[in-house]
């Protein structure tokens, strides 16, 4: 079966409502976000995926390369308990669509301090949870870098299985309004995907849409070690790009 060619279009908030707000789930869910999250709010809404379509496996190859091993974490409640006004899928894609590229660990860390919005939404909440946490500073700050450097490594597992399946020419997309409120890890037209396997996140909220959603787990269970990130193998997720395909492009 041919590769179909694909012409990258940024995805915006409003495409992702227009695909994802219909039905009385999804609209309470996104409602009762929308009134009380003023500042993510604004920063979502206003997001464009773009530069997180062009990133190649190749690229994510690259930034586990330079992406160091976490170590054991150490135990601080405070660290661990955390819950940032901003998740983690947030700061990420905007660094990502900041550079243009997908950067790696080094990179990363520096923009999260220089960047003013990157700064407001994990480098300062995060030097605050440290300096209040009632441990050592030492241990409290490699505790906070154990948890970040361990969410940046799955966000390159992530971006990997998304940019596999895409040399494939399948056009997956990915949106943090999509991740956070409609939880919507991935799509490809009405199919939402589940990269890290399990029961899908979205199912509740999406279950009465017409004309119907259907998922897929990808089911990812071979892995190799690239630097310090796992990610899912080529042979998987060439398999997986295989079977996608035959169920949505048959014939």
């Amino acid at each position: 079966m041919p590769v179909r060619t694909l012409s990258v279009m940024m995805t915006t908030a409003l495409d992702v409502r227009r695909t994802f707000n219909v039905t009385q789930e999804t609209r309470f869910h996104f409602n009762g976000w929308f009134r009380h999250r003023d500042r993510v709010v604004e920063h979502v809404m206003a997001h464009r995926a773009d530069a997180i379509h062009r990133v190649t496996p190749e690229d994510v190859v690259a930034a586990c390369r330079g992406t160091p091993a976490p170590g054991p974490p150490p135990h601080v409640v405070d660290v661990r308990d955390w819950r940032p006004e901003f998740a983690f899928t947030h700061v990420a894609h905007h660094v990502v669509e900041s550079l243009g590229r997908l950067p790696g660990w080094s990179e990363f860390r520096e923009f999260c301090e220089a960047d003013e919005r990157a700064r407001t939404m994990l480098w300062a909440p995060a030097k605050e949870v440290i300096a209040d946490a009632p441990v050592d500073r030492a241990v409290a700050r490699e505790a906070m870098r154990h948890r970040v450097l361990a969410q940046f490594a799955a966000f390159l597992r992530d971006t990997f299985v998304l940019a596999v399946l895409r040399s494939h020419g399948l056009d997956v997309r990915v949106h943090p309004l999509a991740d956070v409120v409609f939880k919507v890890d991935a799509w490809v037209e009405r199919l939402v995907l589940n990269p890290r396997g399990g029961p899908q996140r979205s199912a509740d909220l999406l279950v009465h849409a017409m004309p119907p959603f259907f998922f897929h787990d990808l089911r990812l269970t071979e892995s190799e070690q690239v630097g310090a990130v796992a990610l899912p193998t080529r042979r998987g997720l060439d398999q997986a790009a295989r079977r996608l395909r035959a169920v949505l492009y048959p014939g």
